[in-house]
Formats: structure tokens, C-alpha cells, sequence
């Protein structure tokens, strides 16, 4: 199956190398056309309808998310091409989306586009570009993409009370919802919601601060959540984790 695809670059060299690679490695894909800023790949997505949108963040003249805002709904399935940037990537983490990091890598290049390919093939709604338009709009109140299983589940950040890791997968608990496990580390999490007032307290376990109503005082510690459950604090964590409560919570 063909799939057609728009590549939005600033750089002349950086759309050229894209299309070659994508010719040579994704036959697949067939580029309508390219652009180099905002308001030429609006136009673009207008006038061809690509299945598929290959989008650089850093543009002059207005970034790949800005483009997003011009659009109600997300007909087309997007990839950001980007250089290392740590908020752009952990906005796109946090949402589930396709992302490939400058240089291209031809193996995560390929790997991308089986992926979204997969989802254009099944005509599946593209929850993920719609979700990171949401975040962006609401950066204090965002959603989380949680992979289970063939669905990507979205929940709201401040609804998760805890995490907790086993080996490869992560046991999440909610306020509104049933547990979940979801096929990420408890690093990842950490990692990802580390700025949402989430903290690690134990190896296996990741809380909601949020969440936290007391601390017990035995042994290296629990502490008591918000919906009645206890969680463990590690020995050698007990001293940082009570400074963090004592700045967080007024304990």
C-alpha cells in the first residue's frame, strides 16, 4: 500500500536527504510534496491531503506544533523529525508519538514508518497528535499515553496515585479508573512525570505527591495515599523523600 507524505523541513539539505532516504529504504512512501516553514506545509496539507507528515519542530517563522493548531482534526498520522531537544521530545514521549532525531538513522527511520503505516493502514484515528495539541493547550492538566496491549489508553496525569515497576512493565493506580499494567518501565515513568510532581520513593515505587496523605513513621517508612493504600519508603530514601514531603506537602 502506498502512502502518501508531506516533508516539512526549514533546510534545503535536510528535505533532499529525508526524500532520498525514503526512497531508497521506504518504498512505501510516496512524497506529494515538500515544504520549509508553517504556513507553506498548511497550505500543502490543504491542497494534497498526505496520509502521512514528516514535521520538523524548529522552523523560522513558527515551530511543528504551531502548525498543529491550525487544524481541528488530524486526518494524517505525523512523524517529528527533530535535533536533541529536551522539551519537544518529552512532549512528544508524553503523548506516544513517532519521533526520529537528527541525523537520521536509517534503522529508526524504517522503524518509524512501519509503525505509523500500520496505524494508516488500519484507519486508525490519530489520538496521539490529537492529545499533544490538547497538552500544549493545557500544559498544567495533561493526558499520558499508555500503551495496552493493540490500544493506546489516554489518562489524565493528576488522576494517577502511584506506580509501581516490575521488571519491564509498570502497575499504574487511578483515581477514576482500575489498575493498569503498561508495557514501560518505572524509569520511564520517572522520567516523564518527574515535573508533575511525582517522586521515587523506593525502587519499585513511583507516587503522585499529590496523592500523599501521611507519613508513617516505621522502619524506613510508608506512606499513606489517597485512596487508603500504604507504600514502602527504602531505608536509604527515607531522609530524602521526608525533605521532599516537608517542601511539598507542609508536613
Amino acid at each position: 500500500m502506498k502512502i502518501s507524505a508531506l516533508i516539512v523541513d526549514d533546510e534545503k539539505n535536510g528535505r533532499e536527504n529525508l526524500a532520498g532516504l525514503l526512497k531508497t529504504h521506504c518504498p512505501n512512501i510516496h512524497v506529494l510534496a515538500e515544504a520549509k516553514s508553517v504556513s507553506e506545509a498548511i497550505s500543502a496539507i490543504e491542497k494534497y491531503s498526505p496520509q502521512l507528515v514528516f514535521l520538523d519542530i524548529e522552523m523560522p517563522g513558527g515551530n511543528g506544533f504551531q502548525l498543529l493548531e491550525h487544524f481541528n482534526d488530524f486526518p494524517f498520522e505525523v512523524i517529528f523529525v527533530t535535533a536533541y531537544d529536551n522539551y519537544a521530545i518529552k512532549a512528544i514521549r508524553f503523548s506516544a508519538s513517532d519521533y526520529i532525531l537528527k541525523p537520521i538513522n536509517m534503522n529508526e527511520l524504517i522503524a518509524a514508518v512501519d509503525k505509523v503505516s500500520q496505524r494508516i493502514v488500519h484507519q486508525r484515528e490519530n489520538e496521539r497528535i490529537r492529545q499533544l495539541y490538547q497538552n500544549s493547550l493545557h500544559p498544567a492538566n495533561p493526558k499520558i499515553g499508555l500503551p495496552i496491549g493493540d490500544r493506546l489508553v489516554f489518562a489524565e496525569v493528576k488522576s494517577i496515585i502511584r506506580c509501581q515497576g516490575e521488571s519491564n512493565y509498570t502497575h499504574l493506580y487511578f483515581t477514576d479508573r482500575k489498575p493498569m499494567l503498561v508495557a514501560k518501565t518505572l524509569i520511564d515513568f520517572e522520567e516523564l512525570l518527574a515535573e508533575h510532581d511525582f517522586f521515587r520513593v523506593h525502587k519499585t515505587h513511583l507516587v503522585n505527591l499529590n496523592h500523599v496523605t501521611a507519613f508513617i513513621r516505621n522502619d524506613g517508612g510508608q506512606l499513606l495515599m489517597s485512596n487508603n493504600e500504604t507504600v514502602s519508603v527504602s531505608r536509604r530514601r527515607k531522609e530524602e523523600v521526608q525533605k521532599q514531603l516537608k517542601q511539598f506537602l507542609k508536613f
